[in-house]
């Protein structure tokens, strides 16, 4: 699907750069299973380059073997908080086994629990264990909090709103644009960002849903955007199809800072070689994490446009 749709924006795939996808995926990354992400990433790109992830790649084989059975941890958003000990961490309330305990480990019953919320917030998210991608999350006001059922939601964190900064409110008002910040620590290393990506919201969006959203490229070196953007379906823009905001020129504010609080985070968890960290700018410039990624951080579109980021790590060889 992806290769038709940048064919028709005039991105093909020569005879000559998919024999080259074909050859680097049997002869160097084992299987002939991890070609069709290579040639989606050569037609974007318009030439092949040694080195790159393929998506099936990272999942099926990278990430089983550097961050091996801890893997499902960044899942239980239940214990995000208290793993990572960052107040940056916008959690309010858990939920777990029907039991309802403040960040502070204070017990709440439920008649409490209304106001203890909705007297600070106007809204809260509420985001189950397990959940990705978006699916899991539920926005609640007040009344929709009364009215929900929360017996067959399992065991969830209630998070407080995050107010972006005007950059991202300018591009995609509504739903809150998160950054993933990729970080490697690599044996007695320390950790380093090594792909970014910006995830901005449709018109109409609540949250972001990685099915709807749009990606942004980013420099990790300095926060700056690439040129274009990419909507699931790998249709590029130039331009947000709903507000008309330019992409190109533009650079992440408070980027550095951002960086550096997930790097610092990775560092006390040498138990992962790779990371995924879900971080939103908050109107005042402070970041938030809104969720870590333990297990199959997403690379593509970045890896594509930008990369590749993982060359000369010796991924290619967990294969063998």
């Amino acid at each position: 699907m992806g290769l038709q749709v940048l064919a028709k924006q005039g991105r093909t795939l020569s005879v000559t750069n998919e024999k080259k996808a074909e050859e680097y995926a049997i002869t160097v990354l084992g299987s002939a299973d991890f070609a069709p992400w290579l040639k989606l990433y050569t037609a974007f790109r318009g030439e092949f380059l040694e080195g790159w992830i393929p998506d099936n790649y990272l999942g099926r084989v990278v990430c089983p073997a550097i961050n091996g059975n801890f893997r499902d941890i960044g899942r239980l958003k239940t214990l995000s908080r208290r793993i990572l000990q960052a107040e940056a961490l916008p959690d309010l309330v858990y939920c777990i086994r029907g039991s309802w305990i403040t960040v502070i480990g204070e017990t709440l019953d439920f008649a409490r629990i209304k106001t203890f919320l909705f007297d600070q917030y106007p809204v809260v998210f509420l985001k189950k264990d397990y959940s990705l991608q978006g699916n899991g999350v539920v926005k609640l006001d007040s009344d929709k909090f009364s009215e929900f059922d929360f017996k067959s939601a399992g065991d969830f964190v209630i998070q407080a709103p995050i107010r972006q900064h005007a950059f991202f409110e300018e591009i995609s008002p509504g739903s809150v644009a998160t950054l993933r910040i990729t970080t490697v620590k690599l044996a007695s290393k320390p950790a380093v960002n090594r792909l970014t990506t910006l995830r901005v919201g449709r018109l109409g969006m609540e949250y972001i849903y990685t099915s709807d959203c749009i990606r942004v490229p980013v420099y990790s070196n300095d926060g700056s955007f690439y040129h274009q953007a990419i909507s699931p379906d790998w249709t590029v823009l130039e331009v947000h199809p709903d507000t008309q905001v330019p992409f190109e020129g533009r650079t992440i504010p408070e980027f550095a800072k951002a960086v550096r609080l997930c790097e610092q985070l990775h560092d006390r968890f040498a138990h992962f070689e790779l990371i995924g960290w879900d971080v939103s700018i908050e109107q005042s410039g402070e970041v938030k994490i809104m969720e870590w990624n333990t297990d199959e951080p997403g690379i593509v579109f970045s890896e594509a446009a930008i990369g590749p980021h993982f060359r000369e790590l010796g991924w290619e060889k967990l294969c063998k």
